[in-house]
């Protein structure tokens, strides 16, 4: 382990000659941040290809590593010490684990936090079949859901899409989209096809009506639909088309024609207004897409964030947050096969800050101090809201990075 502790300001940045302040090396200059590996007892590789948010009042989150199979947990007091990081009791669930993909798909509910059912969803092979791994985020206990198809899933959302009082999971695998209504229920998959190759899904309210939309990559372009829509095609054993008998309600293409548009879907509130933002990755041809306040009823164009110099698959992995604490989410994209300092695929983070007219501030890069040959930083990201802020959570070849403080205006340490 190891860790830097310096408080700072980002007025005083100016003074320090030596320091530009919009890269920042992790354990060099004015951020704090501790660095940890996997426990020396687990004989798993991989550690850090996936990273989610476990939620509640203090800083926790769950880690994935590759072979075995394996699924931590790291916990960190108010002050910042980590507790611990140990593997979580989905330990027994995972005996029959094919493997992670790397990244490994993760995503949490956050209604779900600190209840007695679980509320973090990890995907996975099992047996050779696409399944869920389901965690309980206070203590890690699990139970696993099978799923249609035959690939592990590219995209995993939690959302009220129903306008129903309850939250629903939905999985892409391949050309299968798997629902399970009101997941908290214990109710049983269904599955439609979607007609093409999925990347990705999100639940957003992007609508005026009651509920939120559901938004489904599918060959390398964006379609809207409902959660009933979906829940009735699902249900319909007469046919398996999604879209058979209620066509997709809007459609979001590739500004570019990038094939590898729609790869990540996530979605914020960058310019304080309360309308959705959303982000689209094409990491193949170095392209984030933010669509400012986009509707069905009134699309927006989107913004190309535009890669920084030497990029390589800008846009590989995606978090955002309020590190500001103004109100407005923060975007972190990550380029894990970026080099640094001569080092081959070291890998970088860049924080953009939102404005409140919708803009961003150039961003702010992260990378280790001592960038290492194919450290991949930056392969996973997660933001954890805790101790009255957002932390930023890097997965590394190896290595997690906890970042209790990022070197964005206004942010502030928790620690004492």
């Amino acid at each position: 382990m190891r860790t830097r502790s310096i408080v700072f300001s980002i007025a005083s940045l100016s003074l320090l000659a030596s320091c530009d302040h919009r890269v920042f090396n992790d354990l060099e200059d004015q951020v704090w941040v501790q660095s940890d590996t996997k426990p020396s007892d687990s004989p798993s590789a991989g550690f850090g290809i996936g990273l989610v948010n476990a939620g509640g009042d203090s800083l926790q989150y769950f880690i994935a590593s590759k072979s075995p199979p394996t699924v931590f947990m790291a916990k960190f007091d108010q002050n910042g010490s980590r507790s611990t990081i140990a593997p979580s009791e989905v330990q027994g669930v995972l005996r029959t684990a094919d493997s992670f993909a790397t990244p490994t798909v993760m995503a949490s509910d956050p209604s779900g936090f600190g209840g007695a059912e679980p509320n973090v969803a990890v995907a996975a092979i099992d047996s050779g079949s696409p399944a869920l791994y389901m965690l309980r985020g206070d203590n890690g206990e699990a139970t696993v859901i099978q799923l249609a198809g035959s690939e592990a899933p590219k995209g995993i959302a939690f959302g009220n899409s129903d306008a129903s009082a309850e939250v629903d999971l939905f999985a892409v695998a391949g050309p299968d989209l798997n629902l399970v209504a009101n997941y908290q229920a214990g109710s049983a998959p269904i599955d439609c096809n979607v007609g093409g190759a999925t990347r990705d899904i999100l639940v957003a309210d992007v609508d005026a009506a009651a509920g939120s939309e559901v938004l489904i990559t599918v060959d390398g372009e964006i379609l809207v639909t409902t959660g009933t829509t979906l829940a009735t095609a699902a249900a319909d054993e007469t046919q398996t088309d999604c879209f058979a008998v209620t066509p997709a309600t809007a459609t979001i293409t590739a500004p570019e024609g990038e094939a590898s548009f729609g790869t990540l879907l996530r979605q914020g509130d960058f310019d304080g207004n309360g309308e959705a933002d959303l982000v689209v990755s094409a990491p193949e041809e170095n392209a984030v897409y933010v669509f400012l306040n986009w509707t069905v009823a009134a699309p927006s164009t989107g913004t190309l964030i535009s890669a920084p110099s030497g990029a390589t698959r800008f846009g590989s992995a995606i978090a955002i947050g309020d590190f500001g604490n103004d109100g407005r989410d923060d975007l972190v994209i990550s380029d894990p096969d970026r080099d640094v300092e001569a080092k081959p695929s070291a890998g970088s983070v860049y924080i953009y800050a939102g404005e409140a007219d919708g803009t961003f501030a150039d961003p702010i890069t992260l990378h280790d101090a001592t960038p290492q040959d194919d450290q991949v930083f930056g392969q996973s990201l997660t933001v954890s809201e805790a101790f009255g802020g957002s932390r930023l959570v890097v997965g590394a070849k190896d290595e997690v990075f906890t970042y209790f403080q990022t070197p964005v205006p206004g942010d502030i340490d928790f620690r004492n």
